[in-house]
């Protein structure tokens, strides 16, 4: 995915945590989350933490041979875990059109009105053209427990710093 002004690659920028004199190319401060089964890479999201207000997820990605199979889910529900431990309120993230409805209707997010988004204007999110910025309010409620597997999960906060 590329960054049209600056043909920089956006997913690697985002993944290594690159840091820009332009707010909008400053992507310091992202962790990247992965979900494994026996080494087995499952599932991959970015975070950024604007503190106890916000946190973005503007990527997130499930191998095919997962998909529909609540591997994402899983690891929602304990980053969302992870987040409420931490005091965050908000969580939004991008969501393009073709699973807007998937992020509305399975995961509980809805659409930031223009209103809303006067909120966050300290908050550079991640934003791709054609998306539908997308929130959810976290609450100690919506900690439920994980799902069970019979392989164990880790999830790695990772990250990386640029050299």
């Amino acid at each position: 995915m590329k960054e049209p002004r600056t043909k920089r690659d956006l997913v690697e920028d985002v993944i290594f945590s690159r840091w820009s004199e332009l707010n909008r190319l400053n992507f310091q401060g992202f962790y990247t989350v992965v979900l494994e089964r026996d080494d087995d890479l499952i599932t991959v999201a970015t975070v950024r933490v604007y503190g106890e207000k916000v946190a973005e997820i503007p990527l997130v990605a499930t191998r095919f041979q997962y998909r529909r199979l609540g591997m994402c889910r899983i690891m929602m529900n304990e980053l969302e875990k992870k987040l409420i431990e931490l005091g965050v309120q908000r969580l939004v993230l991008p969501a393009v059109p073709s699973v807007l409805s998937t992020w509305e209707t399975s995961f509980g997010f809805s659409r930031i009105t223009e209103s809303e988004r006067l909120n966050f204007l300290d908050c550079t999110f991640l934003d791709f053209q054609g998306s539908h910025m997308c929130q959810k309010l976290l609450k100690n409620t919506q900690c439920t427990e994980l799902s069970q597997l019979t392989a164990s999960l880790v999830i790695l906060l990772i990250q990386r710093a640029e050299n």
